[in-house]
């Protein structure tokens, strides 16, 4: 049993003990599956890995637990959608993801957070709305070399928006647009 990593069209063999196994245009990055239960431990080790992968090449991450029982059921698994994952890849490749949220500070009224939002969208490719309790949860898609300025603008919002505490963590692998639009 294997489990399914990342989608990437880069050639290049990904660190032990992963492997690439090539779908069309795209390849397939798988591990070892897992043993055992899941906990906090795993899921920081599978994330830690994708980093490392993010930092080498354009990948979009896989779903957590996602497994079949050898290289060619990955394959099969990809393959057919390999031109619009090739394409997904087109689209984030040089970006990262990087996340926001902004909550109520305790005692105080949110406002409108579209003119947050509305800021930090035009800071990013693309942005996505989250499901979420908080006045603002998304996660913007911004490029790499733009990501300080991203985090900039963050802390400036942060001061004019006094009745939230704005959060932003990242970079992260493109988790929110890793599906084709």
């Amino acid at each position: 049993m294997i489990e399914l990593l990342a989608i990437t069209d880069d050639p290049g063999a990904p660190p032990p003990p992963l492997r690439l196994v090539p779908a069309g245009p795209v390849g397939v990055v798988v591990g070892p599956a897992p043993e055992g239960e899941v906990d906090a431990e795993a899921l920081w080790e599978r994330e830690s890995l994708l980093e490392t992968l993010m930092d080498q090449r354009a990948l979009l991450p896989i779903r957590y637990g996602t497994r079949v029982e050898d290289d060619a059921a990955a394959a099969a698994a990809v393959e057919p959608r390999g031109a619009e994952l090739a394409a997904a890849l087109d689209r984030v490749r040089g970006a990262v993801e990087v996340s926001v949220r902004a909550v109520a500070r305790e005692g105080a009224e949110p406002g409108d957070v579209s003119a947050i939002h509305a800021r930090l969208s035009g800071l990013a490719r693309e942005h996505a709305r989250l499901e979420g309790s908080e006045p603002l949860r998304a996660a913007y898609l911004v490029d790499r070399a733009a990501v300080d300025g991203f985090v900039a603008a963050v802390r400036e919002l942060q001061h004019e928006h006094r009745g939230l505490s704005i959060l932003c963590t990242g970079p992260w692998p493109p988790y929110s647009f890793a599906e084709p639009r």
